[in-house]
């Protein structure tokens, strides 16, 4: 009796347990050992997958920077920027030695920026940023001891690197200028964090 017991217990498990192996759909599902592998391998996937590097984010975010000043797209343009943003000339440690430069001073607010935009994405800049080029370009190397890129970099992901865009063009007046953005990674995501010509933005 024992036996016809162990039996039916036996009979009855293996039943329960083919029928366990049918989804809510009725198709068979993949054997368990399958099953195992598959995932094993989705796991391997995800965890060797190597994220985007910091040069491959800065290009995302410059291309659409490019994009959104050929159309002129002041919402997008605004929404790029990391607020407050350093507006303050590019200064030089050597400027430091025989000058004193104050960082807060140039400091623009998202609420002010309304009224400095003009000045920071002016037609000029608009009209060469899309038409930038490799040369246009520098990653600011980890070392770079100048005071300027320290300062903005504080607000920087820990370890990412910096980037610059700066383009040098001829006024209608016939004299040569220049401005810059530099780009720092800030919660993951890339965003222009100063912007600088040879004059002030503010005052």
């Amino acid at each position: 009796m024992n036996r016809i017991n162990k039996h039916m217990v036996l009979l009855l498990l293996a039943t329960g347990l083919a029928g366990s192996a049918v989804g809510c759909s009725g198709s068979p599902k993949a054997p368990v050992a399958d099953t195992v592998k598959t995932i094993a391998k989705s796991a391997s996937r995800t965890v060797h997958k190597s994220p985007l590097t910091d040069e491959q984010l800065f290009r995302a975010c410059l291309k659409q920077f490019k994009a959104a000043a050929l159309q002129k797209n002041k919402k997008q343009l605004a929404a790029m920027f990391y607020f407050p943003l350093q507006t303050t000339p590019q200064w030089s440690n050597e400027d430091l030695r025989s000058a004193t430069v104050n960082p807060a001073e140039g400091l623009v607010s998202g609420a002010e920026y309304p009224q400095y935009e003009p000045a920071i994405l002016s037609a000029d800049a608009l009209r060469l940023i899309p038409k930038s080029t490799e040369d246009d370009l520098s990653e600011i190397d980890a070392a770079n001891d100048e005071n300027y890129y320290k300062v903005i970099a504080k607000v920087t992901d820990k370890g990412s690197k910096l980037y610059e865009l700066q383009q040098q063009y001829e006024q209608k007046n016939g004299r040569e200028t220049s401005y810059g953005f530099v780009f720092g990674k800030v919660n993951g995501q890339y965003k222009i964090i100063s912007y600088y010509s040879p004059w002030p933005v503010k005052g």
